[in-house]
């Protein structure tokens, strides 16, 4: 059977890029409030449809502008070496190094200003971003359990709460350098572990 062609010029990566750009600009200097359609369009120099073309609102054109911002390619996804210690220090080691960041730090907080401010968005926001990696974390967490690194009725999800919760109590206190922010991580996961192991 012939593929049909598609109809209509190919997306420009270049354009796409320029938009996602034109996001966190408008991010880190004016915040999250401060993001329309038509400011990102003008910016970015491309019409407003462009925009909507490739996403339906601004909530999941920001999600994605934060996600390129880690970096093409990252998945969410911890490693499962069958060592949970080091899983989490691999874990931790790409939190620090996307914190190390001003750039990246303002853009996380833009979000978490955008999550207090419009239950809407910041439910969206929470779905594309957030939720990735509580469940990533959990999900490793209940492999460990499963394997008997840690106790069986160890609460896993307040475990993977409070590495969440660490990496924001970074970005909205002061921005750290990667290695203060390891060092950090690293002296919770030590905590963490020595209350889940059996």
């Amino acid at each position: 059977m012939e593929e049909v062609p598609r109809r209509g010029r190919p997306r420009s990566q270049a354009t796409h890029a320029a938009i996602l750009d034109a996001v966190r600009e408008v991010l880190v200097t004016g915040g999250y409030a401060e993001v329309s359609m038509d400011r990102v369009a003008a910016r970015a120099g491309v019409g407003k449809q462009s925009l909507y073309r490739r996403w339906p609102s601004k909530a999941p054109l920001v999600a994605e502008a934060v996600m390129d911002a880690y970096g093409q390619g990252w998945s969410f996804d911890l490693p499962d070496t069958g060592d949970l210690e080091a899983d989490l220090h691999t874990w931790l080691r790409r939190q620090a190094a996307y914190l190390a960041s001003e750039h990246n730090v303002a853009l996380s907080r833009a979000l978490v200003v955008a999550t207090a401010d419009d239950p809407s968005d910041g439910e969206a926001l929470y779905d594309q971003l957030s939720r990735p990696h509580h469940d990533a974390l959990l999900a490793r967490l209940r492999n460990a359990a499963a394997a008997r690194e840690v106790r069986h009725d160890a609460d896993l999800n307040a475990a993977a709460e409070a590495l969440i919760g660490a990496t924001l109590y970074r970005i909205v206190s002061q921005v750290r350098t990667f290695e203060e922010t390891v060092e950090h991580l690293e002296g919770l996961i030590d905590v963490l572990l020595r209350g889940l192991r059996p």
